[in-house]
């Protein structure tokens, strides 16, 4: 009974792996079609003499190998970013959270989470049922394949919360120093778009990342005149509390008139005072968190100083008596 079921399960993973090779095999022969049309196209607008001129000195270079894998990369995201479905958006507003800009940052993810499983899981099952008979020593290097393709899977994730999580904790602990730079340069006659410029330059060795969004908001406004849209993408690339009141309060100034230096010295005000209630928070988890170290490093200590002589004493009458 229990050699039918691990055959019917190597079968089981036989077939997957031949659908995955077919659908591979498919996606090659579409990519090539692909290719052959887009030639056809260049050749008819004359494209094709300057784009072999331009390659002809990167041929066999590291740069025109990375190009083309990064477009075969590509190609095969645009194809599978269609599994993630709904999530799509939010997976983009992430990926933008922890700093990749580029158009092609979803279907590069789309292309990590989806393919690097299946070829971890195609390979490692080829790998088992090669080198393994089928028995109860497949058990194991089954399990492990499915885990390292689990594995893959969740470390794309993992990757990219962490990164998220490390560039919004760099521009937290920067933007008390843009407030308090808006506020010098607003008082010394600069306006807020001027402000916001020059902070944002100053800014750009103690805290790049924060530069870097307040300079592409301040693009955005000089380009597109809507400082609303400006705001709310700011908001978006940086989900951040403070963020969020930092855009209202600019927006709020715009609409009704509010003087800039006042209100960016209120926020500081009420900035200082989220920090000291979020410093007095961490402040009252510390006995909770070192009650395990006084658990398990202390009380031991002061356990044996305590009950160790009267051990000794009664193994030392136990001893003499005997």
């Amino acid at each position: 009974m229990f050699e039918s079921i691990v055959e019917l399960t190597g079968f089981i993973a036989s077939i997957g792996l031949i659908l995955a090779l077919i659908a591979l095999a498919a996606l090659v022969h579409t990519e090539r079609q692909r290719a052959r049309v887009d030639a056809r196209l260049r050749r008819v607008t004359g494209e094709r003499t300057a784009r072999s001129r331009r390659l002809t000195g990167q041929t066999g270079s590291l740069a025109h190998l990375r190009d083309q894998l990064r477009q075969i990369v590509v190609r095969m995201g645009e194809r599978l970013s269609v599994i993630l479905g709904g999530e799509a958006r939010d997976t983009a507003a992430d990926l933008r959270s922890a700093g990749y800009r580029s158009r092609d940052a979803l279907l590069i993810y789309a292309f990590a989470k989806t393919v690097l499983p299946v070829a971890a899981f195609g390979i490692g099952s080829l790998w088992v049922l090669t080198t393994r008979d089928f028995g109860a020593g497949m058990i194991l290097p089954a399990a492990a394949v499915l885990a390292t393709a689990l594995a893959l899977s969740k470390a794309v994730d993992f990757v990219i919360d962490t990164k998220r999580k490390t560039r919004l904790a760099r521009i937290r602990r920067g933007f008390p120093d843009l407030l308090e730079l808006l506020v010098i340069t607003s008082e010394a006659g600069l306006g807020p778009q001027q402000a916001l410029h020059r902070v944002a330059r100053e800014l750009q060795v103690s805290s790049p990342e924060l530069a870097g969004e307040i300079l592409q908001m301040v693009s955005e406004v000089s380009m597109t005149n809507d400082k609303r849209t400006a705001y709310d993408k700011l908001t978006a690339r940086v989900p951040l509390p403070e963020v969020g009141v930092f855009t209202q309060t600019l927006d709020q100034s715009d609409k009704y008139g509010t003087p800039f230096a006042r209100a960016m010295r209120s926020l500081i005000v009420e900035q200082r005072a989220n920090r000291l209630i979020f410093i007095e928070e961490k402040a009252a988890r510390l006995p909770v968190i070192m009650t395990l170290p006084l658990i398990f490093c202390i009380m031991p200590a002061v356990f044996v100083v305590l009950v160790g002589p009267a051990a000794l004493s009664i193994i030392d009458n136990i001893l003499s008596g005997g």
